[in-house]
């Protein structure tokens, strides 16, 4: 294409954006992540480099804490301070010897120590020494007089109100205890030494004077976490205030409080690292405050050169892009206009849409074409390869082995021309019900996969073919290898999965009957009528049999013409009884005995039986057998729908208990049996609407009662039919979830319980007279009309 041509290309502007898009949203991401990874490093680091420091400071406090610690361990243990301490009168020339002699060399050697006091508590008096003699510590008295137990050796900072020129002053101390715990509840003697508080901010006021520029601090909280500070400017003050309390709200609110961390704050529009670090020896808390600009300054400096990268990097993809992108488009855009050369509408022509919507129309109209072609020669094909192996099962072929060759190649018929043959005959159980219940497509449908379900079973095993043959059977011609004589082994489990598969599927059942064996292909139609007759053995042995000439063998070669009368009398005479029990217990053993028939003198017991039990009904008293709900005239008839002798058992078992219970319970009018019927009926519908095979023939099935009499009961009092009933209520069901859901139509279908969707639309049509979707459309437009006035 030409260099115009491409810029007007969408397709190719789309991936230009595109690649350009997706490379500026991995490089974005990935700044971002480097960003937030380097300033959480550099906050971790710094906030390291803060807790170096603090414990250098922790460090040299705890060196002159044992200081203090030991001086006062060993003047508590001086004779003379013992003296003082514990003497029982009072020699003030005594007290003034012992305190100079223990104290003289004290305040040279240790210059932060500020006084000394003893308390005495046998005179209740306190000796001071770097104060007034007679100086009464009150506080020391108050905590004397509380509960509260004074700290040994761990240094208390307080304010001890100096005196100076009849003025009191404050004056902030750090005191260090020193006591022998008493055996009585008396308050104990005591050694204060009192400590000058500037021994421990000194080494925290050199620190910060570092660097004073970056305007970090260190500060002391004492054990109430009051700031320790004597000099400090009223801002100043204020901020550490502040700082103060947000760290007790820190506290508070980490679960786990540890005894180093650190945690970020703004103060006055400055964010600020605070760390921290607790000084367990004597029970304080050391504090830096930091601002934050100091890291932020680094993270600025890095963030300019991360955003200069990312602009770099795109106009990198910007170009790259562009190259990428017309290599990729080059072949799509000379397929286009190789396509559109020989076609009406050029692709110039088309207006919206882009290059890729161009070739995704011509290549459905392509294969739409080709699938109408496919289609027509497979429909044609599939006619004659079905023709020939119809007439191969039903009639005798005259034609010599080299045209059944052509004409197995031709058709391709994968049977051979030669080998051993068998008939399989798949028969649809309940035939009746599957002919109601679907519709003509659904049941060509049906028959069809059953055919190839079953193929594909057989198939593991052996080679054949199948058929459908418009009935209640479709059919299977199996090739046998000579030697495999034992196949209905083999055969049998196949056979059983292909049932359970297309019962698990399609909901419905069949029987299958394989015919004997034979070696010419010309005796198919042998087959065929032998598994034809063999079939019939389904009434006998049940729906999903699998029946086979070794099967029916016992029951032709039997003997026995018919069952027992001694049993037929029995029937009869619990029938005359109402003795439910032994009627169950005589049909029982009758049904036992007519499964060893043949399938004709089966077929005439079973009438026979029906007719025996007919005529005994219709012996007992008239009065009660006018409350019978069974219409005996056509019991037989009734009952004789069934397939199998299983069915025919169950069935007039219930009828005869229905009947004997009505004649011997008190039952209601008829009118009010009526009604109850079809209030049942019509509450089973509305309940079992999404059941596909509901019917009046499963509803009469399920009740024990007769489809005609069941009909008339209905309609004489709902004026309806039940299929009618049916119909209605689906069709009410399917417009509330038309009008009150977004679920499709075909799923609507489903839901509803109809399996043929052309049914349903013709059924929709006649009752609301649009199609769904146009329902479903009329309804939003009212609805849309409604939400419009209610807004106006």
């Amino acid at each position: 294409m030409k260099p115009k041509n491409k810029i007007k290309s969408k397709i190719l502007l789309k991936m230009v954006l595109w690649f350009s898009a997706s490379a500026l949203f991995i490089v974005a991401i990935l700044s971002v992540v480097i960003y937030w990874n380097a300033q959480s490093l550099m906050v971790k680091k710094e906030s390291e480099n803060n807790q170096k420091i603090l414990f250098q400071v922790k460090y040299n406090t705890n060196l002159m804490n044992d200081a203090i610690t030991r001086l006062a361990q060993s003047i508590f243990l001086n004779g003379d301070i013992n003296k003082i301490m514990y003497a029982e009168e009072e020699n003030m020339v005594d007290v003034i010897i012992r305190m100079n002699t223990a104290v003289t060399s004290l305040t040279s050697s240790y210059p932060y120590v500020h006084s000394i006091s003893i308390y005495n508590r046998n005179l209740d008096q306190f000796y001071n020494a770097g104060s007034p003699v007679f100086f009464n510590d009150t506080q020391l008295s108050e905590l004397n007089a509380s509960d509260k137990v004074l700290p040994k050796l761990k240094p208390i900072y307080r304010d001890i109100h100096k005196v100076m020129n009849g003025r009191v002053e404050s004056e902030h101390v750090l005191s260090y205890f020193m006591y022998e715990t008493p055996m009585d509840d008396e308050k104990p003697s005591a050694l204060v030494i009192n400590v000058k508080p500037e021994w421990l901010l000194e080494n925290i006021k050199q620190i910060n004077m570092i660097d004073p520029q970056k305007k970090s601090s260190i500060f002391l909280l004492d054990q109430q976490d009051d700031i320790v500070d004597t000099d400090q400017a009223a801002e100043k003050q204020n901020q550490l205030k502040w700082f103060q309390q947000e760290y007790a709200q820190y506290k508070q609110s980490d679960p786990t409080p540890s005894t180093d961390g650190s945690f970020k704050r703004t103060y006055m529009d400055t964010q600020y690292l605070v760390t921290f670090s607790y000084m367990d020896s004597i029970g304080m808390t050391l504090m830096k405050i930091q601002p934050a600009l100091e890291v932020n300054g680094y993270l600025n400096s890095f963030k300019t050169s991360i955003i200069l990268i990312t602009v770099f990097v795109l106009l990198m993809a910007i170009a790259i892009s562009v190259s990428i992108s017309r290599k990729i488009y080059s072949p799509i855009g000379n397929l286009v206009q190789t396509i559109s050369a020989g076609r009406m509408h050029k692709f110039d022509l088309r207006g919206t849409g882009d290059e890729i919507s161009y070739l995704d129309s011509v290549y459905k109209q392509s294969m739409e074409q080709l699938n109408l072609f496919d289609k027509q020669r497979y429909q044609y094909d599939d006619v004659i390869k079905h023709y020939w192996l119809n007439r191969l099962l039903t009639e005798k072929v005259k034609l010599g082995q080299t045209e059944l060759a052509d004409l197995f190649r031709e058709t391709k018929i994968a049977l051979p021309l030669e080998g051993t043959y068998a008939v399989l005959l798949l028969k649809i159980d309940n035939y009746r019900r599957f002919q109601q219940t679907f519709s003509a497509q659904d049941k060509e449908t049906i028959r069809f996969a059953i055919i190839n379900i079953a193929s594909e079973w057989v198939a593991k095993k052996y080679i054949n073919e199948g058929l459908d043959l418009r009935d209640d059977h479709v059919a299977i011609i199996l090739s046998l290898p000579a030697e495999d004589e034992p196949f209905e082994e083999e055969l049998a489990p196949l056979i059983r999965e292909a049932q359970q598969f297309v019962q698990q599927y399609y909901k419905i059942t069949f029987s299958a009957s394989l015919s004997p064996l034979l070696h010419q292909l010309e005796a198919l139609p042998t087959l065929y009528n032998k598994a034809l007759e063999q079939s019939v053995y389904r009434f006998i042995y049940g729906h999903r049999s699998f029946i086979d000439a070794d099967t029916v063998l016992a029951n032709e070669a039997g003997k026995k013409k018919g069952y027992s009368k001694s049993l037929e009398e029995q029937l009869q005479e619990a029938i005359l009884k109402g003795d439910l029990t032994g009627i169950e217990r005589a049909l029982k053993t009758l049904f036992d005995e007519m499964t060893q028939l043949s399938y004709y003198n089966a077929m005439a017991s079973t009438f026979r039986l029906l007719e025996t039990a007919k005529t005994t009904l219709e012996l007992r008293p008239a009065p009660a057998l006018s409350a019978v709900p069974i219409d005996l005239s056509t019991l037989s008839l009734s009952i004789m729908e069934n397939e199998t002798l299983e069915g025919i058992f169950d069935r007039l078992g219930d009828t005869l208990k229905l009947a004997l219970q009505t004649q011997e319970g008190a039952e209601p009018p008829p009118s009010k049996v009526n009604h109850y019927v079809v209030e049942t009926v019509s509450d089973y519908i509305l309940t079992h609407y999404d059941d596909p095979t509901l019917c009046l023939a499963s509803i009469a099935s399920m009740m024990k009662i007769t489809q005609r009499r069941l009909g008339n009961l209905f309609k004489d009092v709902m004026e309806v039919s039940v299929a009618d009933f049916i119909n209605e209520t689906r069709l009410t069901k399917a417009a509330e979830l038309l009008t009150g859901s977004e679920v499709s139509v075909r799923e609507i279908v489903e839901k509803v319980g109809v399996l043929n969707e052309t049914y349903f639309f013709s059924l929709f049509k006649k009752r609301f007279g649009v199609t769904p979707k146009e329902y479903a459309l009329q309804n939003n437009v009212k609805q849309l009309k409604k939400s419009g006035s209610h807004t106006e």
